[in-house]
């Protein structure tokens, strides 16, 4: 019975501990957005509306890229088309001059 009770209280712990990983990455993710955002909109003026946008298409970015950094020199395919990615969505939101300053100033391109 004993046994039970410390698998059961155990299992638990695990399942608390996995949580926290999970939020503290989120929160990670996050953080990252606003200050890529910020610094973005530090460069390009741009208003609240596309900052919004453009803080969802850095999270989405750095959900991705968080799936695929522990192994990058595998997966540099797969980083190319993440970036790929974010620079689509960086071009619906930005306007024409935005976005050429975008990769001018911040992708160096």
């Amino acid at each position: 019975m004993k046994k039970i009770i410390t698998l059961c209280v155990f299992a638990v712990t695990l399942l608390f501990s996995t949580q926290n990983m999970t939020a503290q990455n989120t929160l990670e993710i996050n953080a990252e957005a606003n200050t890529k955002t910020k610094e973005l909109r530090k460069v390009i003026k741009f208003d609240q509306t596309k900052m919004d946008d453009v803080y969802r298409a850095y999270q989405s970015y750095g959900i991705a890229y968080k799936k695929i950094s522990n192994n990058l020199e595998a997966n540099t395919e797969r980083l190319k088309k993440i970036e790929a990615v974010l620079d689509e969505d960086l071009k619906k939101v930005l306007s024409e001059y935005e976005y050429h300053n975008y990769l001018e100033l911040i992708r160096g391109l």
